[in-house]
């Protein structure tokens, strides 16, 4: 079986693409008192603290976040949008 240069870059790209996915995703929730939060969750292979932390500010922009709960050991963060 021949694959061309193309198909195997393709495939290589799709590969990467799905492990980065894997390793840091968000869930939108609410926290205790009411604001809006994520639940953001970095296992994987390349996953780690520092990917939780960058999903938890790229999920609430610049107005911030306060972390609620989680730690480094089980890389679960849950944290509330800073209000505007």
């Amino acid at each position: 079986m021949h694959i061309t240069g193309g198909l195997l870059a393709r495939l290589g790209l799709a590969a990467v693409s799905a492990i980065l996915v894997a390793c840091s995703t968000q869930s939108a929730t609410f926290a205790p008192d009411g604001r809006r939060a994520f639940v953001v969750t970095c296992g994987g292979y390349l996953g780690n603290w520092s990917s939780c932390l960058v999903q938890a500010g790229k999920a609430c922009g610049s107005r911030g976040y306060d972390r609620i709960e989680g730690d480094e050991d089980d890389r679960r963060l849950l944290v509330a949008c800073k209000s505007p």
